[in-house]
């Protein structure tokens, strides 16, 4: 422990996990108990193949990051980085910002758009 003389509290070393993003996690955990998650993966394009990621791993990590005042795609890597968010919410798997772009350009061509409609309707409820 490190003693401090100025201020009224002390320092001390963890090997926990922490993040700098715990209002994050408070908005994800929010996320999750709407059934978001759910909610997007039934509404928007499945992936075509079984390794393929759910449209929920592309928008969960947007969600953060756009909620945490990121301002382009490459700010998802402070989510990816993010071990104690990473363990407290459900994001096991998060895709390359590359791979984010692509699916956002496909979906916004493939009839995505209309699923977001569909979605917002529900959420609005």
């Amino acid at each position: 422990m490190i003693q401090q003389t100025i201020l009224p509290f002390k320092l001390e070393m963890t090997r926990d996990i922490i993040t700098p993003h715990a209002g994050l996690a408070l908005m994800g955990e929010f996320a999750v108990g709407l059934r978001l998650l759910k909610s997007v993966d039934s509404y928007l394009p499945k992936p075509k193949s079984g390794a393929g990621y759910k449209p929920s791993e592309y928008i969960f990590p947007l969600i953060l990051m756009l909620n945490g005042g990121g301002r382009s795609l490459e700010d998802i890597r402070q989510i990816r980085d993010d071990e104690g968010m990473r363990e407290v919410l459900p994001l096991k798997r998060i895709p390359s910002t590359d791979a984010i772009g692509d699916w956002l350009r496909r979906i916004g061509q493939n009839g995505g758009l209309k699923g977001l409609e569909k979605l917002n309707r529900e959420i609005i409820k």
